[in-house]
């Protein structure tokens, strides 16, 4: 169980598949909660990266299913990290609403 769960987690094939779904649409590898593009700010070191977060935790599915790729989001790292901070985890979506809320001008 454990084996799988990591082997899903970590696999590169998909990520490398949500990558390219999203470049093939016209899209770019930016963070889908803040906007952060590694391209834009480190220069060609950056090109291409961007982690890969599963939208429903594996952790909490009951039974084995296949991964989507809408299971999957874009995160830059802080996102990422921000997200697994603590329990109860926030989604993209939370966590892009807590941004707006906090760089709204007051």
């Amino acid at each position: 169980m454990i084996r799988r769960h990591v082997a899903r987690e970590r696999d590169r094939c998909l990520r490398r598949r949500k990558i390219g779904s999203v470049l093939a649409n016209g899209g770019s590898l930016t963070c889908e909660t803040c906007g952060f593009d590694f391209e834009v700010t480190y220069g060609e070191r950056g090109r291409g990266y961007i982690e890969c977060h599963h939208v429903v935790p594996l952790h909490t599915t009951t039974r084995p299913r296949s991964t989507r790729l809408s299971d999957r989001v874009l995160l830059c790292a802080n996102c990422h990290r921000i997200i697994h901070a603590r329990l109860p985890w926030l989604t993209p979506q939370e966590l892009r609403s807590l941004l707006v809320e906090r760089t709204r001008p007051r």
